[in-house]
């Protein structure tokens, strides 16, 4: 990692990566203690631990990023965020057929989820190449954000502010960790 980012833009770019992930982490935080407050399920208990622990994968990052050397910090980051899509790829397979929703949109919704985890899995295997994993990471980021968009507006009348904010805290956390690689991370391209 090297740093061809103006030093005053950093520093901003670094307290933005600071703020988002402290919300994040806070709100994943307050879901984890709802998680444990309500009748347990396995999916339940991981997807939330698995978000908070993400959360705290980004935020380490971003306190000590000129302190981190090589890749594997920002891998360690990537391989996080493709664990929750996976363990919510798994809950939103098993769940989201219950919420009433047609098979079609079911199919669909858990076809972008499918993609995204796929995505982000190739950029962890191609952060080298920053062409390709900025491409992988931004379809990963559209592709989750279109399919909770689709829950929220399908199921409108049932959410609340904090079910809005967790749902969209997942694309969130993927557009921290795109922001993150472009300002952070400097392959030989």
């Amino acid at each position: 990692m090297s740093n061809r980012t103006n030093p005053s833009e950093k520093k901003w770019i670094v307290v933005i990566l600071i703020l988002l992930s402290l919300c994040g982490t806070a709100l994943c935080g307050w879901n984890l203690i709802r998680t444990f407050q309500s009748p347990l399920t396995l999916l339940g208990v991981l997807s939330s631990a698995i978000q908070f622990l993400s959360y705290l994968a980004l935020l380490a990052f971003a306190l000590y990023t000129n302190k981190l050397k090589g890749s594997a910090p920002f891998q360690g980051v990537v391989l996080a965020f493709a664990a929750l899509l996976g363990i919510q790829l798994l809950q939103s397979g098993q769940a989201i057929s219950g919420y009433g929703l047609s098979e079609s949109l079911t199919l669909m919704i858990n076809t972008f989820n499918l993609i995204a985890f796929a995505n982000v899995i190739m950029v962890s295997n191609r952060l080298e190449k920053k062409r390709d994993a900025t491409g992988y990471l931004v379809m990963a980021v559209i592709l989750k954000l279109i399919g909770e968009l689709i829950l929220i507006i399908k199921h409108w009348e049932f959410v609340n502010l904090p079910i809005i904010l967790l749902s969209l805290s997942v694309p969130v956390l993927g557009l921290t960790i795109l922001l993150a690689y472009l300002t952070f991370y400097h392959p030989k391209d």
